[in-house]
């Protein structure tokens, strides 16, 4: 029909939906059922006119009656090739999120990539599940992978580990997405071994590096060919990938190939830039540059972020790595202030505008530090004013129907200044220092 879709997080706050409402322009809201609570703290903050179509609320229009005003007919609308299709909302250093703009023509090459990535076609009858969210590009591209195989597809609303293995045994499940932090859930389940995945080929991840003891024990559990994503939204999701034959590669001698993304997807060129804009050599450190016919259009009606992001087709990635001799791309720090906890991307700047609007602190900086479950975990610096403190649980509580929960840090620590160079700017690689200098990269 032409319209753009704009899949929301229902883990935000209802301001921060309101906003990304507000700002896309959106006209239509498809309500899931169980989102009461959610609708409700919304309402008000709609823009009027706004239709909402539910499976179950009041003052609403019912989906199925919705459905059903529309002509039986497929409509004729000429839609080309580079108009926008899809609009992901992804958290902005100002603090706002930003609307990511995809076209038709992004879509279609990232699902060709994927397909090529993927070691073979699935067969008829079978059967892939998604458990990623469809709000991030990971779960929409996939879906639409699915479509264009031609597959059966399981949609898992939330993540249930032992949902997962259970719909793994009882359908013909060839293929499954899943971030590092689900695949480590999964293995934990009591009893995974004795499960039966003969039929699973294919284990995609990404979002966050997996350990080389997670890895290892997941071959031996799942025993399938396993597949590394990296991209981002802007990228219209993968762009690199460590391919199976990497993984053996990995696993038979050459265990550093764990610490790569992989390499660059057919019809991708990964640049690594200096800081003046000139490519840097083989083995040095700069900023990841991305050309591909996957690139985003721009954020949506924000053309100074659009052109500070996006030159002369490149997408300026914001993380920091290196290619080695071979071609394999290595992440090592982020260029941008950015947190990836479980697969979400956070911007510190959101959590600390919204901690400094407590009365007893004066300063404060949030980081990410290594964590075994989710990569990476939020950790809040704050200085308090004098004679007054601020705990953990009260900080978690204030932040609650502010920012959505995976925003909220769980470690907290009070200090008496936060390092800043000379201009007043906070010195977060100090910070973070002490967490990450065992690791063998900065990120997560």
């Amino acid at each position: 029909v032409g319209a753009v879709a704009v899949p929301l997080n229902y883990r935000l706050a209802p301001a921060e939906l309101a906003y990304i409402i507000g700002d896309s322009g959106t006209r239509v809201l498809l309500v899931l059922a169980g989102m009461e609570a959610t609708l409700a703290a919304l309402r008000p903050q709609l823009p009027p006119g706004m239709a909402i179509i539910t499976a179950d609320q009041p003052d609403s229009l019912h989906r199925d009656e919705w459905i059903a005003g529309f002509p039986a007919t497929s409509p004729s609308v000429a839609v080309d090739k580079d108009e926008p299709f899809l609009q992901l909302y992804t958290s902005g250093t100002t603090g706002n999120p930003k609307g990511v703009v995809t076209s038709h023509f992004n879509i279609l090459q990232l699902t060709m990539m994927n397909i090529i990535a993927t070691p073979r076609r699935p067969d008829a009858g079978t059967a892939g599940i998604i458990c990623a969210p469809l709000f991030h590009i990971g779960g929409a591209g996939s879906v639409i992978a699915s479509i264009y195989n031609g597959q059966h597809t399981l949609l898992h609303r939330v993540f249930d580990p032992v949902q997962l293995l259970d719909d793994m045994e009882r359908y013909p499940v060839t293929s499954i997405f899943m971030v590092p932090a689900m695949i480590m859930a999964v293995l934990q389940v009591p009893g995974v071994e004795q499960r039966d995945f003969s039929k699973l080929e294919t284990m995609f991840y990404g979002a966050s590096p997996i350990s080389e003891t997670v890895l290892r024990r997941a071959i031996e559990v799942f025993q399938c060919e396993f597949v590394q994503m990296y991209g981002m939204t802007e990228t219209t999701g993968t762009v690199v990938n460590l391919s199976p034959g990497d993984h053996r590669r990995a696993l038979e001698g050459k265990p550093e190939l764990l610490r790569s993304c992989g390499r660059p997807s057919v019809g991708v060129d990964i640049r690594i830039m200096d800081t003046e804009g000139n490519e840097v050599g083989t083995g040095e450190v700069g900023e990841i540059w991305v050309k591909s016919d996957t690139n985003m259009l721009c954020y949506y009606n924000l053309p100074e972020a659009t052109a500070a992001n996006l030159t002369d087709g490149w997408v300026h990635t914001g993380d920091a790595g290196y290619l080695d001799e071979e071609g394999y791309l290595y992440l090592k720090d982020r260029i941008k202030d950015m947190v990836v906890s479980g697969g979400e991307n956070i911007y510190p700047v959101e959590v600390e505008n919204t901690l400094a609007k407590l009365e007893m602190v004066v300063d404060v900086a949030v980081i990410g530090v290594p964590d075994d479950k989710f990569g990476e975990a939020l950790l809040a610096f704050v200085v308090t004013k004098p004679g007054m403190t601020l705990g953990v649980e009260e900080m978690i509580d204030f932040c609650r129907d502010k920012i959505a929960g995976y925003k909220i840090p769980r470690q907290l620590e009070i200090v008496a200044e936060l390092p800043r160079n000379p201009s007043g700017k906070i010195l977060k690689k100090v910070l973070r220092e002490p967490y990450w200098e065992a690791a063998g990269r900065k990120i997560g």
